[in-house]
């Protein structure tokens, strides 16, 4: 069979051979896995931290709601505002007839958005006041109906009057109010 010596440098090539082969042996079998897994892992750490601060955000917006229930809850019966049932706008109009009288208002009724099980009804106004605490006044009873709603938009421009002392003084003369109210409706 094979009864011969290798030389010197045959024993060096074979010895250089088995050396590139274990090193190739060792990064295909341990060094590509390990740092396959240790990205794996990043992006599950990544992910995890991620999750951590949506479920702290979440947390923060519980805490908040309940916060505000509370508070809700602790309020005197009179100052609670109620959610009505869907399609409340006759009720909405006499108290518009009611809380506008004899201002003349401009009323436009945007359309009804739905947003789940909640209806949006926003109505945009111009109305004239004599004064500011008139025009707070009508402010007032407007967001002071008892339904939930959100006052939006407002401005006052002061009516300029010729031959008055107090044109431009939005304390005293006249006011031209303009803004939007959105109430709020829950359907079914």
């Amino acid at each position: 069979m094979l009864k011969r010596t290798f030389t010197r440098r045959e024993i060096i090539l074979m010895l250089l051979l088995a050396l590139i082969a274990l090193a190739g042996l060792y990064f295909y079998a341990v060094h590509y896995p390990i740092v396959n897994r240790m990205a794996q892992i990043d992006t599950e750490t990544e992910d995890v931290l991620f999750q951590t601060d949506v479920a702290n955000v979440r947390l923060g917006l519980y805490n908040s709601m309940k916060t505000e229930l509370e508070e809700i809850f602790a309020m005197p019966e009179d100052q609670l505002t109620v959610m009505p049932a869907y399609d409340n706008f006759q009720t909405l109009l006499r108290h518009f007839n009611t809380i506008f009288e004899g201002h003349e208002p401009v009323l436009n009724f945007d359309t009804v958005k739905m947003n789940g099980n909640i209806a949006e009804r926003t109505v945009r106004f111009t109305f004239s006041a004599q004064n500011w605490p008139e025009a707070r006044e009508i402010l007032t009873r407007l967001t002071g109906t008892g339904y939930r709603c959100l006052l939006d938009s407002l401005s006052f421009t002061p009516v300029e009057q010729e031959n008055r002392e107090d044109a431009g003084d939005v304390q005293s003369s006249p006011l031209k109010v303009t803004g939007s109210i959105t109430f709020y409706e829950l359907v079914g």
